[in-house]
């Protein structure tokens, strides 16, 4: 039995428009969410891919959605639940791009790096950002919304360039 309410009521809108019974309609729903993930997930590999070369950064890209793109391929180098000094986050980014701080800077604002601002201490974030009614929505890698939230509660693993996962 499915425990993920949303994922029935998603079952039952299709049943309605299909006519298909639930057994039928829940493997066409989840195929196509099979298929939905594998284009995100060549997607990202592709913009990733274009911007690192033997695993540092060539270039920055100037486009946000490329940018959030590479932000989001960056968490990969960071654990969840774990606390990094600003000189560990530092030192992380620096084998990646010169200008580490812009990286971490952009890692805060897009949401995957939280901060305290009296101790100075960083972790990634706990929960996916949500991005629907933000600015940030149009330019969300779709990969973010199915990878990123596996990865936080340790159900995914880092993702890599040179292999498929």
């Amino acid at each position: 039995m499915t425990q993920n309410k949303n994922f029935k009521t998603l079952v039952r809108a299709r049943m309605v428009e299909t006519g298909l019974n639930y057994t039928a309609t829940r493997v066409l729903v989840l195929t196509e969410k099979a298929e939905q993930a594998q284009a995100a997930e060549t997607e990202h590999r592709t913009v990733v891919g274009r911007f690192f070369k033997d695993g540092a950064l060539t270039s920055f890209p100037a486009k946000r959605k490329a940018r959030a793109h590479v932000l989001l391929y960056l968490v990969n180098y960071f654990d969840p639940g774990v606390k990094y000094s600003e000189k560990q986050i530092n030192k992380t980014l620096k084998a990646f791009w010169p200008d580490f701080a812009y990286l971490r800077r952009e890692l805060v604002d897009y949401g995957y790096l939280k901060r305290n601002d009296l101790t100075g201490v960083y972790w990634l974030t706990e929960i996916a950002p949500e991005r629907w009614e933000t600015v940030l929505h149009a330019e969300a890698p779709e990969w973010e919304s199915i990878w990123l939230p596996a990865y936080l509660n340790g159900d995914a693993p880092r993702f890599t360039l040179n292999q498929r996962g």
